[in-house]
């Protein structure tokens, strides 16, 4: 419960969090001090800073990456791979989320659990617009932006655009990171149906979902891509 409170008191500045939501938003690829300063305007000895107090919190990793002139390393910055609760005192969701999905694998029919999980997005869906309201233009990228900021309650950062008639999602980084790395082939579909009911009750009748290039986090891809057809 101790590390909680310090997550939480690290993110309580406003900049230090975007800061970590920016690296989190492309949790493969490393920063500088000198890169984070200058996105977001900061001296470089602020940013450092920033970063160290992240790092110290476990909310980042750090490496270091030579330069070509042999000078002195540069330190990189990566997101880290702990998971942490805010709950307290913790909730042991994922000992409840690996014994579901071991009574899922002996005993449910995939069409059945995935059909659940399709019914849940949609009423999370159907709930997020209920509470927020429709555009009154309800135009594609308002539709867009809708689903990307369901996504976002769900704990996905995701780009989320139209091409044609489908809306492709992209998502780096994956809030069962863990759990799907024991049963990829069950946890990602579920997921996947999720998402669908979501898109479904949010833009209209999805028609198809297609794994893009078959990239999955899960199986190392450095994204999950999706692209749901409607109408």
């Amino acid at each position: 419960m101790e590390r909680e409170h310090r997550l939480s008191v690290v993110l309580a500045d406003e900049t230090r969090y975007k800061i970590y939501r920016s690296i989190a938003e492309q949790p493969h690829d490393a920063v500088t001090v000198a890169e984070v300063a200058r996105r977001f305007g900061l001296h470089p000895n602020v940013a450092r800073m920033h970063l160290g107090k992240l790092e110290q919190a476990g909310l980042l990793a750090t490496g270091l990456r030579k330069t070509k002139g042999g000078g002195r390393p540069a330190r990189l910055y990566t997101l880290s791979g702990q998971v942490s609760s805010f709950d307290v005192p913790p909730r042991r969701y994922d000992l409840l989320s690996s014994l579901a999905l071991m009574a899922l694998a002996q005993r449910g029919s995939d069409e059945s659990v995935l059909g659940i999980c399709r019914d849940a997005g949609r009423a999370e869906g159907r709930r997020y617009v209920a509470e927020e309201g429709r555009p009154k233009s309800f135009s594609k990228k308002s539709s867009a932006d809708l689903v990307r900021r369901v996504a976002e309650e769900q704990g996905l950062l995701p780009e989320v655009r139209w091409e044609g008639e489908a809306l492709n999602v992209q998502v780096r980084n994956c809030v069962f990171q863990e759990i799907a790395a024991l049963r990829p082939d069950l946890v990602c579909p579920m997921h996947r149906a999720f998402f669908e009911g979501v898109v479904d009750a949010v833009v209209g009748r999805v028609r198809e979902v297609c794994v893009v290039d078959d990239a999955s986090i899960s199986r190392g891809a450095s994204a999950c891509r999706l692209s749901f057809t409607v109408g």
